[in-house]
């Protein structure tokens, strides 16, 4: 039987890698681990997983609603975090599609990155 011990990886497609690099490397300060040609770069995210962006051969049309993967979160330390990366994602002018706010067990937030990917910020008690 299949158990896994974790995520290593998740990969997406962008439209456009430097502006995607721009987002996770300098917006979201990710470490760039390698980059693979022109076209795939990896983040590391801690505990040994990774984001993988790789540039689409056709482009996403970031004003649909159908998005290529629904969403993808990350973990943060204290409630207070989440509004704090709201700030800083208005201040940046980035998209934030809900949040921050409550939930049952914690405190989240919604945004897009330059290709309408979904991500979630989130406290967990």
């Amino acid at each position: 039987m299949f158990k896994p011990k974790g995520l290593n990886h998740i990969t997406i497609r962008v439209n456009r890698i430097g502006d995607s690099k721009y987002f996770y490397g300098d917006v979201l300060d990710l470490e760039l681990i390698k980059t693979m040609g022109q076209s795939m770069a990896v983040y590391d995210v801690g505990n040994g997983d990774t984001l993988v962006i790789v540039e689409a051969e056709t482009s996403y049309d970031t004003s649909s609603r159908d998005f290529r993967v629904d969403h993808f979160g990350f973990y943060v330390d204290d409630p207070k975090q989440v509004d704090e990366l709201a700030e800083y994602f208005r201040k940046h002018e980035i998209a934030i599609v809900s949040g921050p706010a409550n939930r049952k067990k914690g405190r989240f937030l919604f945004v897009t990155d330059p290709d309408g990917n979904m991500i979630e910020f989130f406290y967990e008690e």
